[in-house]
């Protein structure tokens, strides 16, 4: 999977989220274009042009050679998944949505820190509950 980081955030190019639907390029294009009223750009997607300065740089780093002519480039969020997994309402669009969540946050550091500090606290709760029981039995 050809995760980006960008933002701060785990984004797809066009050209990937195509390849993981089984879909074209030009279908997800189009299932943006129709339901252009969905997807809220900074939420859903970025929008990337020559308007932004790194642009070139970033066509050389992240872009197969046969796109480097392109003007613009969609980069698609986790919600921006989401919602064109919803419109294409296939089987494989979830499988590679969920795919891509778990990718995403099985690798996240964040997430990580999250599930040890419930796990202490997991064994603290049990721990103070155990010596909670013996105290009571003592008595």
């Amino acid at each position: 999977m050809e995760i980006i980081q960008f933002n701060g955030e785990a984004v797809v190019e066009t050209r990937v989220l195509a390849r993981m639907y089984g879909q074209t390029p030009i279908d997800i294009a189009n299932a943006y274009f129709e339901n252009e009223d969905r997807f809220k750009e900074g939420e859903h997607f970025y929008l990337l042009d020559d308007r932004f300065v790194d642009f070139a740089e970033f066509k050389g780093q992240f872009l197969e050679h046969e796109c480097l002519n392109q003007e613009k480039i969609y980069l698609w969020t986790d919600q921006g998944l989401y919602e064109h997994a919803s419109i294409m309402k296939g089987k494989d669009a979830w499988h590679s949505y969920c795919q891509f969540i778990y990718f995403v946050f099985n690798k996240s550091e964040e997430v990580k820190k999250a599930i040890q500090v419930l796990q202490k606290a997991e064994a603290i709760i049990t721990n103070e509950r155990f010596i909670y029981f013996l105290a009571k039995e003592m008595l």
